[in-house]
């Protein structure tokens, strides 16, 4: 009797990816936008490579593409209750836990915004790929506005330090009926804080730490990535 040959389904995404179909191209337009927030200082004192990097955005209709391992994604009780309620607005937090995660991040353009989407896709284990997705644009008085979803958004300050690009959130906003509303720390994740860090070449460190006034580390994130033109 022949065995039967089990034919196993591929693993299934949360939601869909939006750069599945476009062409990846590691090039870009000049975006002098981070630059201009920065200050011409600061930014001087950014590693050549980080300065690349965030000296371009991507062409409309085309897909800038970064991948790597994310080596640790740690999440404490607050930190998941967080990322699971999060869900109902967007997909703004990992909602798993993981160990060298592969993961691809892929920018794009969006026009609606006049900003950079990012897509950053988890391939966590037993099958789960999650996409944890979000738009940095200027806001009306200049300054970086990470928008969220659902009228969710964050203000960020930029900042150099030993030449990487550091982001941290200053504010939790909430957008409705025409106005805008501030957020309680207390009723947020926490501070958030992103840094990009140079290794070497193409390679770089990506590391996400949140911090709430009372609960401490909720969230944390750290992994290494290159830039990745090959084919999907």
């Amino acid at each position: 009797m022949k065995a039967q040959r089990v034919r196993r389904s591929p693993p299934q995404s949360d939601i869909r990816n939006p750069c599945k179909k476009l062409p990846i191209s590691p090039f870009g337009v000049i975006d002098t936008g981070y630059r201009g927030i920065l200050g011409e200082p600061a930014w001087a004192r950014l590693k050549p490579e980080i300065r690349q990097r965030f000296s371009v955005r991507p062409v409309a209709g085309q897909c800038v593409r970064y991948a790597g391992v994310m080596e640790r994604v740690e999440l404490s009780l607050m930190g998941w209750i967080f990322a699971q309620a999060c869900r109902l607005i967007g997909t703004p937090l990992a909602p798993y836990r993981g160990k060298n995660v592969r993961m691809q991040i892929e920018l794009v353009w969006e026009q609606k915004l006049s900003g950079v989407t990012w897509n950053r896709i988890y391939h966590f284990r037993a099958g789960r790929a999650f996409t944890v997705r979000s738009t940095k644009s200027r806001g009306r008085c200049g300054e970086l506005i990470e928008h969220i979803g659902c009228g969710f958004s964050m203000r960020l300050k930029l900042a150099e330090r030993r030449g990487n690009l550091v982001f941290t959130s200053t504010a939790y906003l909430l957008s409705i009926a025409g106005r805008t509303i501030r957020i309680p720390a207390l009723l947020t994740p926490g501070v958030t804080t992103v840094t990009h860090e140079q290794i070497e070449g193409d390679r770089f460190r990506f590391s996400l730490a949140v911090d709430h006034p009372l609960l401490g580390r909720t969230i944390f994130q750290d992994g290494e990535f290159y830039s990745d033109v090959s084919e999907r």
